[in-house]
């Protein structure tokens, strides 16, 4: 309704579901928030020093001016379609192994200057970066959400990709399709 951002959001949603635990349900006492929050803690801090060093690095590259040396080496050496391709493929094999902040993060310096060099715009590319990473996470054999998966329902990872393996084609085709159709990506603008 836009009343509140999706991060407001998410916050009112935690303090919500934490009221209906305590009050309605009852299924959550105060003494055992304590350990909730600890439990939040352990979970989370990794991560914020992931993303501090992510941040650290791709500021890094940024004042070596890596990106645009890289920028001007590839838009010398290929054309447009070439380009995308390449930048899928390696968005793709990132997903794989790296959690989607932190890659985010460091390769959206390097490839945004290429992209708009070749015409595309900011917000498209955004989207075709999102759903890159996205497909990563589901692409075995280091798909990460495939062990999340696997250890939620106790089915083997690689019956769960093979199960997958259908899925994955259909999300490529979309990915080609939101890559080379940019109405798709930019359609509400």
């Amino acid at each position: 309704t836009g009343v509140a951002s999706p991060t407001e959001a998410a916050v009112i949603s935690v303090f919500y579901s934490l009221i209906v635990s305590l009050f309605i349900y009852k299924s959550m006492k105060f003494k055992d928030i304590w350990g909730i929050m600890v439990e939040g803690v352990k979970t989370y801090a990794p991560i914020l020093f992931i993303l501090a060093a992510s941040i650290a690095f791709s500021r890094v590259l940024t004042l070596m001016r890596v990106p645009q040396s890289i920028s001007a080496w590839i838009l010398g050496n290929f054309n447009k379609i070439v380009i995308l391709l390449v930048i899928n493929i390696f968005l793709l094999i990132v997903g794989m192994v790296m959690d989607t902040t932190p890659a985010i993060l460091i390769l959206t310096p390097i490839l945004l200057p290429i992209v708009t060099a070749i015409g595309m715009n900011p917000i498209h590319f955004g989207v075709m970066m999102v759903v890159n990473l996205a497909i990563g996470f589901v692409t075995p054999p280091i798909g990460v959400n495939l062990f999340v998966a696997s250890s939620l329902t106790d089915i083997p990872v690689m019956k769960i990709a093979q199960k997958a393996m259908p899925l994955i084609v259909c999300f490529l085709v979309a990915l080609l399709l939101i890559t080379f159709i940019p109405q798709i990506s930019l359609a509400l603008l």
